[in-house]
């Protein structure tokens, strides 16, 4: 059985055989319960913070969006932490010591907004910031293990996985569609005209026209100084008459009637039924009775009362008097009711129209908190283009409570991998704007994030408006 022995190298030889590197085991607890735990079998850095892309994704207060944990310099691991981090290091050695003591000048150095310390593949240390605790050591990387994998008798081979009475019915379909198609790409059958094409034939006859193409005969003209040249010039050719010949009419054979007969009937008859209508009779009426809806029929009875008994037909108000004025048209004076008034625009019944409160959105700020192929100008571009409506219809029914609300409100969402959003949440504003545009953020889409190397992601932003009232 082989023995494991360590080596100068700080690795351990097994079996005397190849040296196994020490890797780093990383283990995270929320609220003192382990809910990671990880080898990095890669000697690369390790990064923690809220973000997706980071080796260890946490959502806790306080933690920055992406925070390089472990930084591979040269071969050799580094520990960096920030000013509100607690916890303790052992070197390997035995001794141990805090955070703070390192920082006042035992091993580590700050760089920026926070502190770095070397480590050795024997170190070991805690690191606590909140409901977060991280717990990490070096260890010998264990061997991989292999994939599960059945053995041969139980895999048989590719063509075990056929069934053979289902290939056999599939192969038969397969030929037997190819000849079908063959044959009749092979194969110019005519198909006889149907018995509707015979039936319309039968029923309609085509049109048929006749196209006249008799040349005009040329016009012989004669020398320009003769007198029979000045009189055919004078003479101007009569125009051809089309050779269509107007239908005869049937001739009269004595026992019906022509067709010129028969229009005169019809029109005689229509007459006949008009005056039937509208005609007067010998009492002044009609069979119909039609003459008193004519124009003018009672002004006419109505005249001849009026000569009967003595009185004189005048234009005016009566006893004489003409029309009031010279009878001439004058443009009117007179005022109509009020449009506009001190207040706003009035009705002509003097009713006056509500101004509604309005307002605009201006765009503050905008950032982002990843790198992705969705930047802040699109996320915006869509808000303006598609989304702001509704944040001015939740801004306006505000204003009808105060009209002179004013203030900023923060959007901040999360497009995932299907360009959905997700925690779309708006604060910074009233209570009821903010419920209103958070309710809207449920519903946006926007284009894919992408990544730099093409695959999908998510991306955060901040959107900041400015809500002034008009």
């Amino acid at each position: 059985m082989a023995t494991a022995r360590p080596n100068q190298a700080g690795g351990t030889t097994i079996g005397g055989g190849g040296n196994r590197p020490r890797i780093l085991r990383i283990g995270v607890l929320l609220g003192g319960k382990i809910v990671e735990e990880r080898l990095i079998r890669e000697r690369t850095s390790v990064t923690i913070g809220q973000s997706m892309k980071n080796t260890f994704s946490i959502p806790v207060d306080g933690l920055p969006l992406e925070f390089t944990l472990f930084s591979m310099e040269e071969g050799k691991y580094s520990l960096r932490f920030l000013a509100k981090m607690d916890g303790r290091l052992s070197d390997g050695s035995g001794g141990v010591h805090t955070l703070d003591v390192l920082k006042s000048g035992r091993g580590a150095q700050q760089v920026g907004d926070y502190w770095q310390v070397p480590l050795t593949d024997g170190a070991r240390g805690k690191l606590s910031i909140g409901d977060l605790t991280v717990l990490f050591q070096f260890v010998t990387e264990p061997p991989r293990q292999p994939k599960p994998m059945l053995p041969a008798s139980v895999r048989g081979t590719f063509a075990d996985r056929f069934d053979p009475r289902l290939s056999v019915i599939l192969a038969a379909s397969i030929l037997a569609h190819f000849a079908v198609v063959i044959i009749a790409l092979l194969t110019d059958v005519e198909v006889p005209s149907g018995m509707a094409e015979r039936a319309y034939n039968l029923t309609f006859k085509p049109d048929t026209y006749q196209v006249d193409v008799t040349q005009p005969e040329p016009v012989k003209t004669a020398d320009a100084g003769s007198a029979a040249g000045s009189a055919a010039a004078e003479k101007k050719p009569e125009p051809k008459v089309a050779n269509n010949p107007k239908p005869a009419t049937k001739p009269d054979d004595g026992g019906g009637r022509s067709d010129r007969d028969t229009v005169a009937m019809q029109e005689e008859e229509a007459a006949r039924f008009a005056d039937l209508l509208t005609g007067e009779g010998e009492a002044g009426t009609s069979e119909g009775d039609m003459s008193k809806r004519r124009p003018g029929a009672d002004l006419g009875q109505q005249i001849s009362d009026v000569k009967e008994g003595g009185k004189t037909v005048a234009i005016g108000g009566g006893a004489g008097r003409g029309s009031r004025g010279d009878g001439d048209p004058r443009v009117g004076t007179g005022s109509g009711p009020k449009i506009s008034g001190p207040t706003g625009p009035e009705s002509a019944g003097g009713g006056k129209t509500e101004k509604q409160p309005t307002g605009r959105i201006n765009v503050s700020d905008k950032q982002t908190f990843d790198e992705s192929t969705l930047t802040p100008d699109i996320v915006l571009s869509k808000i303006q283009s598609a989304y702001m409506a509704g944040l001015k219809r939740c801004y306006k029914e505000y204003l009808k409570k105060d009209a002179t609300a004013r203030g900023k409100v923060t959007l901040s969402l999360t497009v995932n991998e299907t360009g959905r959003t997700t925690s779309g949440k708006a604060k910074g504003f009233a209570g009821d704007v903010d419920d209103c545009i958070s309710g809207l953020m449920q519903s946006w889409r926007f284009p894919i994030p992408k990544d730099k190397d093409g695959e999908a992601t998510e991306a955060s932003f901040a959107i900041t408006l400015q809500l002034i009232p008009d």
